[in-house]
């Protein structure tokens, strides 16, 4: 154990009946020894006989890699800290427009063409984007399950999720008639193309939205 006296850098030797004192020290307590060359005291505490004390610390393992050589991973696992979405419409050109618009912007992007195909999946993924093309819904897209799904879901969920709906009936970026469709986005089948600039464009408005709401539900618990 290492004694210096703060006052004026003098070094004192430690012994056995000091060591043993401060060990039955409590958490707090301290002794004083006086400095035998200036004459003030220096505080000791337990704590201080491993001042100074290296502990030789194993690092941990490096993490096992034997899945990337032999392929293990399966690409169907499900990374938790992506964002993803999900895209309910025909095999295309556009579904594909769409599907690179959100891997762009930093989603994993699944699609599917059948409603049946994803109900279950909304009911154990955590989706952050639902696009619903209009196109591949048989009858009125107000009829379908997915649809009223999300209409009627409780909104500690889903406010968590950007709902775009897409067809040749919408307006893009018509925000009044995305709200009077319980949808966050509304876009034209024509402005596909541009689907990446729109969402771009998009998703900071509704962050702005509804970011200081959600900020303040997070405080109160309610989240």
């Amino acid at each position: 154990m290492k004694i210096t006296c703060s006052a004026c850098g003098k070094a004192h030797k430690s012994n056995t009946k000091l060591e043993k004192s401060l060990e039955q020290l409590k958490p707090g307590q301290k002794i004083r020894l006086k400095c035998s060359q200036c004459g003030e005291a220096i505080p000791l505490g337990r704590e201080d006989l491993y001042a100074g004390d290296s502990v030789a610390v194993k690092p941990p393992a490096p993490p096992d890699i034997g899945w990337l050589k032999e392929g293990v991973f399966d690409d169907e696992e499900v990374v938790s800290d992506i964002p993803q979405a999900l895209i309910l419409s025909r095999p295309g050109e556009a579904t594909e427009k769409m599907s690179s618009a959100l891997v762009g912007m930093g989603y994993r992007a699944e699609t599917a063409e059948r409603t049946e195909d994803v109900l279950t999946q909304m009911q154990f993924i955590n989706y952050t984007c639902v696009v619903l093309n209009t196109e591949c819904v048989q009858g009125n897209f107000h009829d379908d399950p997915l649809h009223r799904l999300l209409c009627n879901m409780e909104m500690s969920r889903r406010r968590y999720i950007i709902y775009v709906l897409v067809g040749p009936e919408f307006q893009t970026l018509y925000n009044i008639e995305a709200l009077a469709n319980s949808a966050n986005l509304v876009v034209n089948s024509s402005d596909i193309g541009h689907f990446g600039v729109i969402l771009r464009k998009a998703i900071p408005d509704y962050e702005l939205l509804f970011g200081p709401f959600m900020d303040e539900m997070r405080i109160q618990g309610k989240q």
